[in-house]
């Protein structure tokens, strides 16, 4: 498998994201550490173990003293429901964050809830029903071609991976090909963008060849310019990639 450090020494316009997205991995394997109960009844982490994750969080990411403070309290008082988070809503109160800032904040924290939600009860492997993740109800981040004439589907909150065996636009599920365009890019090599008309939203794929020598988190990364390439159309992402980002451009 490729290290970020050799992808980095051949990608170094990626670098900023990929040491945020190991600050990230930090995150997760510091909070699976402290043994937090993972219960289906729990919508979000325990109240008691806020405070600890927070600061897990302020230390890993450099952030001012205080400044998770509001989101704490909500943590503290059940105000977060993580299961809304894969349908791309925030909290309906409001936080003093800016909205791309509170949905990147808000997928780091819970990642390690949503993975947890996936260990509960493994779903690898499994199909898709209407294009949602079958653990965290969240759409694809990635796909990836099989040699069964399907599409396996990548959740870039949970890290399921599964599939689905229609030809259509994986997010909206329209099978209309006067709706459907597939880009590639010269230098981007093993990378494909699938566009929808329909519901004017993207998804981008990667081959095998590709997920041979790194995770679908590095590759969705290692694509990360692809995406400012196709939002600057007018095409929207429908989940996070693993730092949190959905808009990378304008027009995202």
């Amino acid at each position: 498998m490729d290290s970020i450090d050799e992808i980095i020494s051949k990608k170094p316009h990626l670098t900023d994201p990929l040491r945020f997205y190991e600050k990230a991995m930090k995150f997760t394997d510091a909070i699976a550490e402290l043994r937090i109960p993972s219960r289906p009844d729990l919508n979000a982490y325990p109240p008691e173990f806020a405070d600890q994750i927070l600061q897990c969080f302020s230390a890993l990411f450099e952030l001012p003293e205080g400044s998770l403070s509001p989101l704490k309290q909500a943590l503290e008082l059940g105000e977060i429901d993580f299961r809304r988070l894969p349908l791309l809503e925030v909290p309906a109160f409001s936080l003093p964050y800016p909205e791309d800032d509170l949905t990147l904040l808000l997928f780091l924290i819970s990642r390690p809830y949503f993975l947890g939600m996936r260990d509960r009860g493994p779903a690898n492997g499994r199909r898709w029903e209407e294009g949602r993740c079958p653990v965290c109800s969240a759409r694809p981040s990635l796909t990836s071609p099989t040699h069964e004439d399907r599409r396996q589907l990548h959740c870039s909150f949970c890290g399921t991976v599964g599939y689905d065996d229609t030809m259509g636009c994986p997010l909206c599920l329209t099978v209309d090909a006067a709706k459907q365009n597939i880009f590639s890019f010269d230098g981007e090599d093993g990378f494909t963008v699938h566009t929808c008309g329909g519901c004017r939203s993207y998804v981008k794929t990667v081959d095998e060849q590709v997920l041979a020598r790194m995770t679908p988190d590095i590759a969705d990364l290692l694509s990360l310019p692809l995406d400012i390439v196709i939002q600057e159309k007018g095409f929207k992402r429908s989940s996070p990639n693993p730092i949190g980002m959905v808009r990378m451009s304008a027009r995202g």
